[in-house]
């Protein structure tokens, strides 16, 4: 009888865990990148209160929020393109900053819409009845035959951000009805969104 008292109250308490840990997480990281935000325009707030003598709380996700929207007005528009460009340019002429940079708007258009580096979550064959799930990125041909005989596919190899790229001829693509953002996903829960049937 104990054991059996003691084995449902570990079960309920381990269900109560898959529900408390990733409502957790969530709730911290959004909390620091908040924090972050408010700390890093925290002088153009003491700004404000000293000479204007207005206090706002949270001027920085106001600030952001403003940036955010303005640099959406810009890239709509044919002279904010234009500055895009150059700023990307100056950005890419500099030493270390080009890489760090390249990299992280590469990341960012992955979940931008229409730009997307991930054309399509897909299977790659290796090993007979083996597959390996990864995103499709690119055709591309060996030889200079000019045929796109091969498919360049992302594999995850931790979480998302950290993998490797292969190429595969593409009779070992077998492409999925998935979208992209359910790949993601599939990636982020190591496997367990996994649906029953492509």
């Amino acid at each position: 009888m104990y054991k059996t008292f003691a084995g449902g109250i570990k079960n309920r308490f381990l269900a109560g865990l898959t529900v408390i840990i990733p409502g957790a997480i969530t709730v911290f990281i959004i909390a620091w990148f908040l924090w972050e935000i408010n700390r890093i325009f925290n002088p153009f707030s003491i700004f404000i209160k000293r000479y204007i003598h207005v206090y706002i709380p949270d001027i920085g996700l106001i600030l952001l929020f403003l940036l955010v929207l303005v640099s959406g007005f810009l890239v709509t528009h044919w002279v904010g393109r234009a500055i895009v460009s150059l700023y990307e340019n100056v950005m890419l002429k500099i030493p270390i900053v080009n890489l760090l940079y390249k990299s992280t708007k590469q990341w960012v258009d992955i979940f931008s819409p229409g730009k997307s580096s991930f054309k399509k979550f897909v299977l790659v064959r290796y090993g007979g009845d083996k597959f390996i799930f990864g995103f499709l990125t690119s055709y591309t041909g060996i030889d200079g035959d000019g045929k796109d005989d091969y498919a360049v596919v992302y594999i995850p190899t931790n979480h998302l951000y950290i993998g490797i790229n292969i190429i595969a001829k593409r009779e070992d693509i077998i492409e999925t009805k998935l979208k992209v953002e359910e790949g993601i996903q599939i990636v982020l829960s190591a496997g367990i969104a996994f649906p029953e049937k492509l």
